[in-house]
């Protein structure tokens, strides 16, 4: 990977091999897989980034955080339903698939993109196909 030294990562960051971080990102608590390219000053919380996407300069990309205590004795994840009794994608991280493009100034919060998509302008709690 190459991160720039402009660049602010962590805690709990994992940047996959043949990615290019550019000056002014923010990644914390995120995983980046392999061949990503995140452009200048975007910024991605919580989420999980599919290998070969490319993420605009100045765009957002943010999950919801379940708020686990790892020092909080018999901690445990819970896995509550995708959807809420309306419908709804219920709070969680945001998952982008393979070979995504992000927009430049775009942002993407609480939400599943499928592989192979072009985003070109903002969602919120939505599954793309």
């Amino acid at each position: 990977a190459v991160v720039s030294t402009q660049s602010t990562g962590g805690p709990n960051v994992t940047i996959g091999a043949n990615t290019v971080v550019r000056d002014g990102v923010r990644i914390k608590h995120a995983i980046v897989l392999d061949g990503c390219t995140i452009e200048s000053h975007a910024c991605i919380l919580y989420s999980v980034v599919g290998g070969s996407t490319h993420v605009g300069s100045w765009a957002r990309i943010e999950g919801i955080p379940n708020n686990l205590n790892p020092n909080q004795p018999f901690a445990h994840v819970t896995n509550p339903p995708t959807f809420n009794e309306e419908g709804k994608l219920n709070p969680n991280i945001t998952v982008l698939g393979h070979n995504t493009s992000i927009c430049k100034g775009t942002m993407v919060l609480n939400s599943i993109i499928l592989p192979y998509k072009d985003i070109g302008h903002s969602y919120k709690n939505v599954i793309l196909l």
